[in-house]
């Protein structure tokens, strides 16, 4: 039972609704994000994969972590992205998260900065019920 509440107590610092509310803690910085080449990675050297479903026991990984492995989930990207724009000094840097109808919780995270949004996956337009655009919300 202990070695389970210390496993616990150690993952609930990255659990991933806390990446929304204190982003500074989750976002690297400095001169290896500078230089770091994001657009060859997203491309050649990321694979995302989902999680399977574990409710509120979502943890994110830190941006080195998903760069290790080579692969993650949509809020593993987005860390990486956020602190490649970060450090590159964009401006607007930011997360967020997509909700999707009926869905009460996100579904999708993304970054983004005042040029660009980088998701992992596709974020979809449309028209909703109400006449606001989005066939999903993106919260940021």
């Amino acid at each position: 039972m202990r070695n389970h509440l210390r496993t616990a107590a150690t993952r609930v610092p990255r659990w991933t609704p806390f990446v929304f509310l204190a982003p500074d803690r989750y976002v690297a910085d400095g001169e290896f994000w500078a230089e770091f080449d994001f657009r060859t990675w997203s491309r050649r050297g990321y694979e995302w994969v989902s999680d399977p479903w574990n409710g509120f026991r979502d943890v994110a990984k830190r941006p080195r972590e998903t760069l290790a492995e080579g692969r993650g989930d949509c809020e593993d990207y987005a860390l990486v992205a956020a602190s490649w724009a970060r450090a590159r000094g964009h401006e607007g840097v930011g997360l967020g998260f997509c909700l999707e109808s009926p869905y009460p919780w996100p579904r999708h995270a993304i970054a983004y900065d005042d040029r660009f949004v980088y998701s992992s996956g596709r974020i979809f337009v449309g028209r909703s019920r109400s006449g606001s655009r989005g066939r999903g919300t993106c919260s940021v």
